[in-house]
């Protein structure tokens, strides 16, 4: 799966509640193309929103990280 820029029109879905993320580093966004509140996801299970520090489930476009350095970037 490459980038979403809206998770509506790709998947019928504007809502995450929980999710496991296999492989890679993205940014998942609050609202389409790729605007609103950003969230770092490495690999890993994300239970609940909480769990990813979504303040709800409400998501709008996803984008890859594929640079490392991009990846620490986010994180500072």
């Amino acid at each position: 799966m490459g980038d979403c820029s809206c998770m509506q029109d790709r998947f019928q879905l504007n809502e995450l509640h929980s999710l496991h993320m296999l492989e890679g580093w993205w940014v998942l966004y609050e609202m389409p193309n790729y605007q609103g509140w950003q969230y770092l996801l490495r690999p890993g299970d994300y239970r609940s929103y909480h769990d990813r520090g979504g303040l709800d489930v409400k998501v709008g476009s996803l984008r890859c990280v594929i640079d490392l350095y991009w990846a620490v970037f986010f994180l500072l």
